[in-house]
């Protein structure tokens, strides 16, 4: 078996929106999923101003620093592309991120039951498109990147905290067709038609 020929992960509708981002998951595996999904494709990585609005609705308030490490991050892959180090997306540009698949694991916690703490993996890709260029010549493609996230006062927030942190897997390579792939429990998303 291998992720292309499995069936995919359907991903939860989410019932609200709150400062950018989508919310109103369920409190369930694909809930989860669908938060950390639903995230990664609209977060504003290029925008600082925008991404902090963005993560301070989803990040947990028991998440030490993890809003201005992120921050930081974005300031630092916007000076990597000559833009100033605040500010918005360069005005005509449009990004557009794609999860391809997720591998998502159950993390132990002392105070919550089991299934509220999940650590998701995500492969992704990510286009850029301009008013005089409708592609991406160099897309980026088959980028992996990784959130945790607890079931919290209602909803499932993102949370960097040490007990979690250092409970983290690394998975093998994501390839649609690798049965190792799917061995490791990568599985493809299924987004809406």
């Amino acid at each position: 078996m291998t992720p292309e020929r499995a069936k995919k992960v359907p991903l939860s509708v989410p019932t609200g929106q709150k400062d950018g981002v989508s919310t109103g998951f369920p409190h369930n595996y694909v809930g989860a999923i669908s938060t950390a999904v639903y995230f990664w494709e609209e977060y504003a990585f290029l925008d600082d101003q925008k991404a902090r609005q963005q993560l301070m609705a989803v990040v947990s308030p028991d998440a030490t620093g993890y809003v201005d490490e992120q921050i930081s991050e974005v300031r630092k892959m916007r000076e990597g592309a000559n833009l100033p180090p605040s500010g918005g997306t360069p005005a005509g540009i449009t990004f557009t991120t794609t999860v391809n698949a997720v591998r998502a694991r159950t993390l132990t916690s002392s105070e919550l039951p089991r299934g509220d703490v999940i650590h998701i993996w995500m492969n992704y890709d990510r286009y850029a498109t301009t008013p005089e260029k409708s592609t991406d010549d160099d897309p980026l493609k088959g980028e992996d990147i990784d959130f945790i996230v607890k079931w919290q006062g209602g909803a499932w927030k993102l949370t960097n905290e040490l007990a979690y942190w250092k409970q983290r897997t690394f998975p093998v390579a994501y390839f649609p067709e690798s049965p190792y792939a799917w061995r490791d429990m990568w599985w493809q998303v299924r987004h809406e038609d």
